[in-house]
């Protein structure tokens, strides 16, 4: 896909990033370009890592996660994936490496080959969203029965005032580049104080990621089974133009209902 250097005002998903990623280019930034543009972090701090072309990754002769593991992150020239994948290393620094130390952790105790805690990793990793909220008992518990009525509609008010998304995985950007329904996010929850939603955005994510990675580790999330919840993105309020209507979420083929458990109803 052509570059686009409006892709920030293509739609409202994009539009997160809009004010904080600084790149004004007409054609597709170079990998050194992105090394320039994206550092330092949000945070102010320099990122702990360099974005290296394809023949500098072809050198190092190892395996994507170590090369990532050396402070070198393997993106490929004028690809949107891997563009996105640079610039949530810019607003989650920290937890990107934490992501990195725990692939580096399997690697060394079981080899290359894949463990189930790196596929609940990497499920995070490209399609994750964190969610900021100060009651996370009560989100928690909607979102696990699905009840989407009462999250979108009965408590819409509480988008941009108490619960505020934060989209982590790149590959979820990658497909708001053409948006459709049935578009969906791995979500976390990490409770917030309320003066969190009196900050910037960018003072939001420079405390976010730091949160967010303690949280990970202390609680080991990836270590269990089906860990992230579902959230359909598009139901999000002001995310997608027809949620307006309430009727938009009628759809349960895309806001689909709990399962229920053997012995239930």
């Amino acid at each position: 896909m052509d570059w686009d250097p409006d892709v920030f005002q293509r739609n409202a998903l994009l539009a997160q990033l809009a004010g904080l990623i600084d790149i004004d280019h007409q054609q597709w930034p170079t990998v050194a370009e992105l090394n320039v543009h994206l550092n330092p972090s949000l945070s102010g701090e320099p990122l702990p890592v360099r974005f290296i072309n394809d023949a500098e990754f072809n050198a190092l002769n190892c395996y994507y996660e170590q090369a990532v593991a050396q402070g070198l992150v393997p993106t490929r020239a004028q690809n949107w994936h891997d563009f996105f994948g640079a610039v949530i290393w810019a607003l989650f620094p920290q937890t990107k490496a934490l992501l990195s130390r725990l692939h580096m952790d399997d690697i060394s105790a079981l080899g290359l080959k894949r463990t189930p805690r790196r596929d609940r990793i990497t499920h995070f990793d490209e399609c994750g969203l964190v969610l900021a909220v100060t009651n996370k008992a009560e989100v928690q518990t909607l979102l696990k029965q699905h009840a989407w009525q009462t999250l979108f509609i009965e408590q819409r008010d509480c988008f941009g005032s108490q619960w505020q998304p934060f989209i982590f995985g790149h590959a979820i950007y990658e497909q708001a580049l053409a948006p459709f329904i049935g578009l969906t996010a791995k979500c976390v929850l990490i409770e917030v104080e309320p003066d969190f939603f009196t900050l910037t955005r960018a003072e939001q994510y420079a405390r976010l990621d730091p949160q967010l990675a303690i949280e990970l580790e202390r609680s080991a999330l990836f270590d269990r089974p089906r860990p992230l919840l579902p959230l359909p993105l598009l139901g999000i309020p002001d995310w997608w133009p027809a949620n307006e209507d309430p009727a938009f979420y009628e759809n349960q083929d895309y806001f689909r209902p709990a399962r229920q458990l053997k012995g239930e109803g």
